[in-house]
């Protein structure tokens, strides 16, 4: 899935990736300020940076609600909300953002799950029970490929300005961001238990019908 990301891409995802970690080894990431952390990793560039190139700009939005939400799902709602409400949408941004914030989301609920499937024993055979639970574990992680694929083809498209292409397919991806949000909630049910997804999955994100205003 990577390698159809640019090396820049790459490269800020990787930045944010590690921000994330550093501050949540550091203090309570609830406790920053949204506008504080997209400063932090979306500000001007440095002395001596090139300026981003538009593939990356268009990407970095969702860059970052991604790896928010992989490190805590609720941070990453939290700066959709943040975003939404801080000015308009660039083209398809929301969508992108959406499907940021489903990824990491995904991603979070994967790890947290195979711990728990793996304390109960879930890869220890092949029969019925474990082999549904092996079975869920492997559908997150596919959908959750296919939201990150389409993240990147809309960025693409955009890239090269072909925005009515690119408004066309995003009604599919946002298709597959809801078939992928079932199916977090799926797994996090069965695997971490209903309080944790009351805890971590309240059902707050944007709408498509506001994706569609705002894109």
């Amino acid at each position: 899935m990577d390698a159809f990301w640019s090396d820049e891409e790459m490269t800020f995802r990787g930045k944010a990736a590690d921000y994330f970690r550093r501050r949540s080894g550091s203090a309570p990431l609830n406790g920053a300020l949204p506008d504080e952390i997209w400063a932090d990793l979306d500000g001007s560039p440095g002395r001596g940076r090139s300026a981003p190139s538009l593939g990356e700009r268009l990407s970095r939005p969702a860059s970052i609600i991604e790896e928010a939400a992989r490190c805590d799902p609720r941070l990453g709602r939290d700066l959709l909300a943040w975003r939404a409400a801080s000015g308009p949408f660039g083209p398809l941004e929301a969508s992108l953002c959406q499907m940021g914030r489903l990824a990491g989301t995904a991603a979070h609920v994967l790890e947290a799950g195979v711990r728990a499937a793996r304390e109960r024993g879930a890869f220890s055979s092949s029969l019925m029970g474990c082999r549904d639970v092996q079975e869920s574990l492997a559908g997150l992680v596919s959908e959750a490929d296919l939201v990150r694929l389409g993240a990147c083809r809309l960025c693409r498209l955009l890239e090269r300005g072909e925005n009515e292409r690119a408004g066309r397919e995003s009604a599919g991806f946002d298709i597959l961001g809801r078939a992928l949000d079932s199916r977090i909630r799926a797994v996090a049910l069965s695997l971490l238990g209903q309080s944790w997804v009351e805890a971590n999955l309240p059902a707050e994100a944007l709408s498509s019908d506001d994706e569609r205003t705002r894109s």
